[in-house]
């Protein structure tokens, strides 16, 4: 069992741009026990596509950013005081940020929601990454998108009192031991006797 103290219950941000890796990081962190969190994005448009609605970001972007924050409000009362370290693939100040890039209306209820929903102080940020970078049929944006994706967010968690922290390019091994290594977690199982990495 994890003994560790986290701030903020170990609610853990990985953000970035897309295309970085997050998930595939987020899955191995997963497949060592740790409770991950899947991006409120992708979500969103699964359930619009299903439900043919608007809310998505090549049709009503405001409305996009309205669900997202609504689903991450949700994800973070459900999930952040679980007593160890919970992995979020993005968290609410994602959406701020994503209303920053696409110039779109911060209502209060939004800048009000960065301010209220508090992660750990460190938020752990994926660069882009061209070599990995694809599309699908729920990513659509360029690589060049992708970067100016990275660095406004990254200016979004600094003005919210955040500290970006730059998790290094590398196989998907070596990512996870150095998250986990940096906040000095389990690096074995942590079903099987934890070890320090």
């Amino acid at each position: 069992m994890l003994t560790h103290r986290l701030p903020h219950g170990g609610a853990i941000v990985l953000s970035g741009g897309p295309g970085a890796g997050k998930t595939s990081l987020l899955q191995a962190l997963a497949r060592f026990g740790y409770l991950t969190v899947t991006e409120s994005g992708r979500a969103v448009i699964r359930q619009q596509r299903a439900l043919a609605g608007d809310a998505l970001p090549w049709r009503n972007r405001q409305a996009f950013a309205a669900a997202m924050l609504d689903r991450d409000r949700q994800q973070y009362r459900r999930y952040s005081r679980r007593g160890g370290p919970v992995f979020f693939d993005r968290g609410v100040v994602d959406v701020l940020g994503y209303a920053r890039l696409e110039r779109l209306l911060e209502s209060a209820t939004l800048r009000w929601a960065a301010r209220r929903y508090r992660y750990a102080p460190e938020v752990l940020m994926l660069p882009p990454w061209p070599d990995i970078y694809r599309h699908d049929q729920e990513r659509k944006q360029t690589l060049a998108e992708a970067e100016r994706t990275f660095q406004v967010l990254w200016d979004t968690y600094l003005d919210q009192g955040y500290r970006p922290l730059l998790v290094p390019r590398g196989t998907i091994r070596e990512r996870r031991d150095w998250v986990l290594s940096h906040l000095g977690l389990a690096c074995s199982p942590i079903h099987d006797a934890p070890g320090k990495c």
